[in-house]
């Protein structure tokens, strides 16, 4: 199954992306890497993430509408 993960560089869609990695599902992983805390630390999450083949990230704010154009071409 795909799964799409807005902040994924964050605590929360970090983990998540995790356990569905591990589950051999396909994550798209979405962050602006914005500066609400330790941008190092979201980085190095990304890294991790990163080592799986079924994860694809984009920088980009979730309502940017270059990420909604992306999301049509793709259908």
């Amino acid at each position: 199954m795909n799964f799409l993960i807005t902040g994924a560089a964050g605590f929360i869609g970090f983990h998540i992306s995790v356990l569905l990695l591990k589950k051999n599902h396909m994550v798209f992983g979405v962050d602006d890497l914005n500066n609400y805390y330790d941008v190092k630390l979201k980085r190095s999450r990304l890294a991790e993430l990163k080592v799986y083949k079924k994860f694809s990230f984009l920088k980009k704010k979730i309502e940017s509408p270059q990420l909604i154009d992306y999301f049509k071409k793709k259908k």
